[in-house]
């Protein structure tokens, strides 16, 4: 697996023309991100932080995908348990 993350990194700095740290760097970035947006929503969720909270750290269109995603689960589950 490591030769193959190398192998992509060193691709795309290649067709970026860019040192392999800078898509590290990039990479790092995206993660932590995508980690931060999963525990906002995560804590949003459970009620642990107040919707205002949520909207101010992942933006409103974010939040309103997972407020319908979410909604879609509950009756999803309500429908499932009624069968």
């Amino acid at each position: 697996m490591a030769a193959d993350l190398t192998e992509r990194v060193r691709e795309i700095a290649d067709e970026r023309g860019v040192p392999e740290s800078e898509v590290f760097e990039q990479a790092l970035e995206r993660g932590v991100e995508d980690m931060w947006f999963d525990l906002v929503v995560s804590r949003y969720l459970s009620g642990e932080i107040p919707r205002a909270e949520a909207l101010e750290a992942v933006g409103e269109e974010r939040l309103r995908r997972v407020e319908r995603e979410a909604e879609a689960v509950e009756e999803d589950v309500r429908w499932g348990s009624t069968a």
